[in-house]
């Protein structure tokens, strides 16, 4: 059998499961759940891998589990992933009435997509056609959330990232796995070049309380410091390049307690996105500088604590173009394209950093991501075309000897694995500074 009537054979093993695919969609669209909490959809996949005769890894990453399908040869190790979380969103027509939880980013259609994938990769015999090793993961929390939400699951130590893939690269799944694909879901085909990564900063500042109109001058103004700090952030915008997509936001929780009192304790957070680790970590090193600065300008105190959020995602050329090649041969008229970079964050990105990845989307949904009018509006877009297009990548990157996965390798990637643990150990730190006399 050639490849191209390979491809067709799995288009059609998923098209003969169309009703079944629908109905995982819809299961699945109400029934949300959040990050690590996922086990009503966790439980749902395990089944559907096992009623395939797939052997099932799990629990993974808390909620998260594995299948793979073994052609027996050498060759590279390709991962499908499907993401299974839900956001809080209580206004959403389908959410939770309970937890508020709803389906407004298209995750119930990624897990779809992933589980109609293995109805079509398991139609043929993988050790007739193809090399390597297809590992299918139901991946939990992509969705970032306040610390506060992950503190109990941290502190039994249940887990040691606050998102699935990163938990699952510190558990050792992907340590077998050369390349990884997904599908979003969308209003187009389309795959972006990269996403901005992300790091949070916990900021406090302390200085001295006193009566803000008989002696303000025997007071060290905490907020005046975080004032200065976020001015300092301002003024320096113009030393980051365009091309880096630095974004700086945040706010502060806390600015006192009196409107009579100088504030003594001030509490904000921040965010730093940029699209390369570089940018991301000098973005990081100046806003340190400016909330040391603060502190010594007042003679008060700061502390500051970095945590690693994502990492940038950058995407395989090579997977882009057999992505495109497939989406032509499923529908020419597609009119797929490269959007260009994306400010937002992903997950993925700490994967892309590692091994080739791809994070393309697919269309059959409308309204606005995240927001209460997000519905698939095409189910075959959002649930048949993805799973098709995940398992006829698959097809086409181990086909024979896998001549498509090794040219896709050729590309190093931007971290070793060793690195990529240094990285991560070094962006996770806490500084004090103490000017107060």
């Amino acid at each position: 059998m050639t490849k191209e009537e390979l491809k067709r054979q799995v288009c059609a093993a998923i098209d003969a499961q169309r009703e079944k695919i629908m109905e995982i969609g819809e299961w699945t669209l109400r029934h949300p759940e959040t990050a690590f909490r996922e086990w009503r959809t966790s439980a749902m996949v395990k089944e559907f891998f096992q009623s395939l005769k797939l052997p099932v890894r799990e629990p993974l990453a808390v909620t998260g589990c594995r299948a793979d399908l073994k052609s027996g040869k050498p060759g590279p190790a390709v991962a499908l992933l499907g993401e299974l979380d839900a956001i809080i969103l209580p206004e959403h027509p389908y959410a939770d009435p309970e937890t508020g939880a709803a389906h407004a980013c298209g995750h119930h259609a990624q897990i779809t997509a992933l589980l109609g994938a293995a109805i079509g990769l398991t139609s043929f015999n993988l050790k007739e056609f193809l090399s390597g090793n297809i590992a299918l993961i139901a991946v939990p929390a992509e969705e970032h959330h306040p610390e506060n939400y992950y503190k109990e699951l941290l502190s039994e130590h249940r887990i040691s990232r606050t998102s699935g893939k990163q938990q699952l690269i510190a558990e050792g799944v992907f340590d077998d796995v050369d390349i990884a694909m997904m599908m979003h879901s969308g209003h187009a085909d389309f795959t972006p070049s990269g996403f901005n990564g992300f790091l949070i900063k916990k900021i406090v500042f302390s200085g001295r309380a006193a009566h803000a109109g008989l002696s303000p001058e025997a007071g060290i103004n905490a907020l005046s410091m975080a004032r200065l700090a976020l001015s300092a952030v301002d003024f320096q915008r113009d030393t980051f390049r365009d091309s880096d997509a630095v974004r700086i936001h945040g706010m502060i929780q806390e600015g006192g307690n009196a409107i009579n009192v100088v504030p003594s304790h001030v509490t904000a957070t921040c965010q730093i996105r940029a699209k390369t680790t570089e940018a991301l970590l000098d973005a990081s090193g100046k806003v340190d500088r400016s909330v040391q600065a603060a502190a010594l300008a007042f003679g008060g105190g700061a502390e500051i604590t970095t945590e690693s959020g994502y990492l940038p995602f950058k995407s395989s050329a090579g997977l882009e173009k057999i992505h495109e090649d497939n989406l032509n041969l499923l529908d020419p008229d597609s009119g797929f394209y490269n959007f260009g970079h994306r400010g937002s964050s992903t997950d993925m990105g700490d994967v892309s950093m590692i091994m080739p990845a791809l994070h393309a989307y697919t269309g059959g949904t409308g309204g606005t991501p995240h927001a209460r009018d997000f519905v698939v509006t095409d189910p075959d877009q959002a649930y048949l075309r993805p799973a098709k297009l995940l398992a006829m990548n698959a097809v086409e990157l181990l086909y024979g000897n896998a001549e498509s996965a090794y040219a896709v390798l050729k590309t190093e990637p931007e971290l070793t694995r060793e690195d990529y643990k240094k990285l991560y150990r070094e962006s996770n730190q806490t500084k004090h500074w103490n000017y107060m006399k």
